[in-house]
């Protein structure tokens, strides 16, 4: 399809510098999880180079069609398909029809995921077991603290990082769905899941129980779910600082976790940590992490 065609969908005129176009419709097959189809007939992805903002949204009218065109930067809709936290750019991406790609770049970015191979695959793991140990530690400090529902809450979090973690490493892209997913997959988190939100054990015991089984699966998945960071660490002699590690383009996302994982690797022996003196740290020593 042309670009002028877009016109047709949203009556607005695009820059033809734009990367890539793609629209989903809205039918009675439409991905249920897309909260960006409704009560509008068609969404179009504008997909450019780089923009001020992370996303921007505009609302059209043409005849009796309604749609909404989502303009994202190529930097904030990868950073969605390794996050996996904005399901409705993935949704648009996964599902959509794409109308305009002049230089294969949604199609690629299409094939990466169908395939879910190497780097994307090893990245996805790491971000998810990231997130899964995060908030098992959040939860297992709640529940210290005496703190029930909270702790609930954080451990329900971390179950679902621990079923995109599973239907990754079984070889496949974690769906926005990722419950039917891991039903599929006949997973022990399904039966876990269940176990959380219907059991008529007390919240604390059913907490307790999950927690106990989330401690299992982080020491058993940690050296798989950690190579990218591994070999990130062992690519040259010098050991790294965390400021440095978190400046890394496979790192950056993880601001809040990657110390978490660091320590937990280190208490495992997996990791090494080696403190030398810096100007800028005080009476103290600055941490580097190696192999």
């Amino acid at each position: 399809m042309e670009l002028s065609n877009l016109t047709l969908f949203s009556g607005e005129t695009f820059d033809e510098n734009v990367l890539g176009a793609v629209a989903l419709h809205q039918t009675g097959n439409a991905p249920v999880q897309s909260a960006l189809l409704h009560d509008f007939d068609v969404v179009v992805l504008m997909l450019h180079e780089e923009q001020e903002k992370e996303r921007i949204i505009t609302h059209t009218i043409a005849g009796e069609r309604r749609t909404q065109t989502v303009h994202v930067g190529l930097s904030a809709l990868e950073r969605a398909v390794m996050a996996g936290d904005n399901n409705e750019l993935l949704t648009s991406l996964i599902a959509g029809e794409v109308i305009w790609d002049p230089k294969g770049i949604l199609g690629e970015m299409r094939r990466e995921i169908i395939q879910f191979q190497g780097p994307l695959k090893e990245r996805i793991l790491f971000m998810e077991f990231s997130r899964f140990l995060h908030m098992y530690v959040k939860s297992k400090r709640y529940m210290e603290a005496g703190f029930t529902m909270d702790a609930y809450n954080c451990v329900l979090i971390a179950l679902y990082h621990w079923a995109r973690l599973e239907v990754s490493e079984a070889g496949c892209f974690p769906d926005p769905a990722v419950w039917e997913q891991v039903k599929g997959l006949n997973s022990s988190v399904h039966k876990l899941y269940e176990e959380l939100t219907v059991s008529t054990e007390t919240l604390d015991q059913r907490v307790e129980l999950i927690l106990l089984a989330c401690e299992f699966a982080i020491m058993s998945k940690m050296s798989d779910c950690c190579t990218i960071l591994l070999n990130i660490l062992g690519s040259r002699k010098e050991p790294w600082s965390i400021k440095e590690l978190l400046q890394h383009s496979g790192l950056s996302q993880l601001g809040a976790e990657l110390p978490l994982v660091l320590r937990k690797l280190v208490s495992r022996s997996q990791i090494r940590e080696i403190a030398s003196w810096a100007e800028d740290a005080g009476d103290g020593h600055t941490v580097r992490y190696t192999l």
